[in-house]
């Protein structure tokens, strides 16, 4: 075995949204900095009835947690006012209610509309002529641009809808999704849409906000709920809860992509210590803001990826049952990796001890070569130690 080292005025609203205004066939190019990114020929669509945008927008790119829950009669009218009056693309729109409360109303737009992808920034000014204060409204994209986009993001969700098993229950869709953008998706902080379902699923291309709403989407069309979280790291971050079994989870994609090292040295492994997790686990490094209003409370562990798998060490003795759970998983999925997490780390460091003995899974490799029918060896590292985690890494012979 192998032991690696351990090693306010102006908001930016980065979205898209999608839909177009007629059925004709839509010719498109998207360029960035002068470049051509992409172009073709798409036809939309036919557009739903009492479609209140002059873009394309397919189902399943909205969520309604926060409008629901968060915003009171009024304010909700005053959304979905907004909401159209950026789907038409207008120039400005008079402040109906106090700035402050606009603003968290369109960060609930930011958050909720995921097609909504055309917005650059807006602006408070006060019109003299109308004695009033006005925001105005700046786009970066066409109708016909966000149509094109939203289109080849839908049909790329689509595709990965229709890879899922029949038997799969939502436990199983979500780590799907979330297995999915881990492997098929490149952070990249200099990609123009890398804060867009289109850049996560059809550029593979994305930052936390890309990563975040690509997932929200897929689970929306799964007919998971799901609400999107905003927060500090050392940085402003962006993630997902989801509901499951009447409770609500914490689910980071982007940080559950391995570090640069470990995905130099193994490119297939994915990480999990921030899928299906607790408010108590997401908080040893993550903030989070009540903002546009205070996310649901996740207490539930029954569906935490180390609980539901088998691969939690809760006491002396359970390491090698826990090991076996995890890579006999692994190994009946192809996967090229293998995660136990420990309760505490006092387990944690005396289970160490034990990884000396370089014959200490001889007898869970034989089991898993003997019901999976193949010839494993094996491999650990305590690279993500602090989050007292064993990481195995397969080899298939």
């Amino acid at each position: 075995m192998r032991k690696l080292k351990y090693a306010a005025a102006a908001l930016v609203l980065c979205l898209f949204a999608s839909g177009c205004s007629d059925n004709q066939n839509v010719e498109y190019h998207i360029y960035s900095g002068g470049s051509l990114l992409d172009s073709g020929v798409v036809t939309p669509p036919e557009s739903k009835k009492n479609n209140s945008a002059d873009f394309y927008i397919p189902d399943g790119m909205e969520t309604d947690y926060y409008r629901t829950y968060a915003l009171t009669d009024e304010e909700r009218d005053i959304y979905d006012d907004t909401v159209k009056s950026l789907g038409r693309l207008k120039d400005a729109v008079t402040l109906p209610v106090d700035s402050n409360v606009y603003g968290r109303i369109l960060e609930t737009i930011r958050l909720e509309q995921l097609s909504f992808n055309h917005i650059s920034t807006w602006r408070l000014d006060y019109a003299t002529a109308k004695q009033a204060f006005e925001v105005s409204f700046y786009y970066r994209l066409t109708a016909d641009e966000i149509s094109s986009m939203n289109i080849a993001a839908e049909r790329a969700a689509k595709d990965i809808i229709s890879r899922l098993k029949p038997d799969m229950d939502d436990y199983e869709k979500l780590k799907f999704f979330h297995d999915y953008l881990v492997l098929n998706c490149e952070s990249d902080p200099e990609d123009e849409y890398a804060d867009t379902i289109y850049g996560a699923l059809v550029r593979k291309k994305a930052l936390c906000e890309g990563y975040t709403k690509a997932f929200s989407y897929l689970c929306n069309l799964a007919g998971i709920e799901n609400v999107i979280v905003t927060g500090k790291t050392t940085v402003p971050h962006m993630w997902n809860m989801v509901k499951l079994g009447g409770n609500w989870y914490h689910v980071d994609v982007t940080w559950d992509k391995p570090d640069d090292e470990l995905h130099k040295e193994y490119p297939d492994v994915i990480l999990y210590q921030y899928f299906m997790v607790t408010d108590s686990v997401i908080k040893n490094n993550h903030t989070i803001v009540d903002y546009p209003a205070e996310p649901p409370k996740a207490y539930g562990t029954e569906e935490n990826y180390f609980v539901r798998e088998g691969a939690d060490v809760t006491k002396d003795g359970e390491l090698l049952v826990a090991a076996e759970n995890a890579i006999m998983d692994a190994v009946r999925n192809r996967k090229t990796s293998a995660m136990v997490k420990f309760s505490t780390t006092d387990l944690y460091l005396s289970s160490l001890a034990d990884l000396s003995n370089e014959k200490l899974f001889t007898s869970v490799i034989e089991r898993v070569n003997a019901e999976c029918k193949e010839n494993i060896g094996l491999q650990w590292t305590d690279y993500y130690g602090q989050y007292r985690i064993l990481t195995f890494i397969i080899n298939y012979n």
